[in-house]
């Protein structure tokens, strides 16, 4: 596959953080920004899920493409972060297994792919879609809170559901990082009820909510709301 036809441009050891973003927080760029400085990683793109495959029915869902620009704002002017439209143009529910199959097959097997989860996510990676081809497949970047390591009785929930060498893969991937304890249903909480967000947003995100109205959230004083 030609540089040109490349999903992600050209690029070689890169991090795919993928998620609902509904909406992206300070948290999301945090562990992005980590991960990738950890790593050494040339970028890290934030993917926004076509559909969540745990929130199909949610309607507190904002639509797909006010998702993706929610991303493009975040990321805006930040060094080595970039927001895809990747899983948005694929359509459908969003399994990470198949982003990890189109981007194997882009790149090649020397390509350094990590898909970046919390540590809250990784006893959940069993139940996920066609999970243990994904763990053949895919490198992760666990970001994991640096007071609170991942105890051992996980690790041997995981050599059940996958073996031990995936499991040894899966350790060589942990990242320690600085936690920012704020939450996707937190801020829509908040915006609901009126209550003030401070830092919980990049301001262009919250600008951008308020004007279209997302997540019952009144426009700041003086600010018309969209169409």
């Amino acid at each position: 596959m030609g540089q040109s036809q490349l999903p992600l441009g050209n690029v070689t050891r890169f991090g795919i953080l993928g998620g609902s973003f509904n909406p992206i927080h300070v948290g999301h760029l945090s562990i992005a920004q980590q991960v990738q400085a950890e790593l050494k990683l040339e970028k890290v793109f934030l993917l926004p899920a076509a559909t969540p495959p745990h929130k199909q029915n949610d309607p507190d869902l904002a639509s797909a493409e006010d998702r993706l620009e929610m991303c493009r704002l975040a990321v805006r002017a930040m060094r080595g972060l970039e927001a895809s439209d990747l899983e948005l143009t694929r359509g459908g529910v969003s399994y990470t297994v198949e982003t990890a199959r189109l981007l194997r097959e882009a790149y090649g097997k020397d390509a350094e792919i990590r898909f970046i989860i919390g540590a809250d996510s990784v006893a959940e990676l069993p139940t996920w879609y066609q999970a243990k081809d994904l763990v053949a497949l895919a490198d992760f970047a666990i970001a994991a809170r640096r007071e609170q390591p991942l105890d051992e009785a996980l690790w041997d929930r995981l050599r059940e559901a996958f073996g031990a060498e995936a499991v040894k893969r899966l350790q060589r991937g942990v990242v320690s990082v600085e936690k920012v304890d704020v939450s996707s249903t937190l801020i829509r909480k908040c915006l609901r009820a009126g209550e003030p967000i401070r830092g919980l947003l990049r301001k262009d995100v919250e600008h951008y909510i308020r004007a279209k109205g997302l997540y019952g959230a009144r426009p700041a004083a003086g600010m018309a709301r969209r169409p």
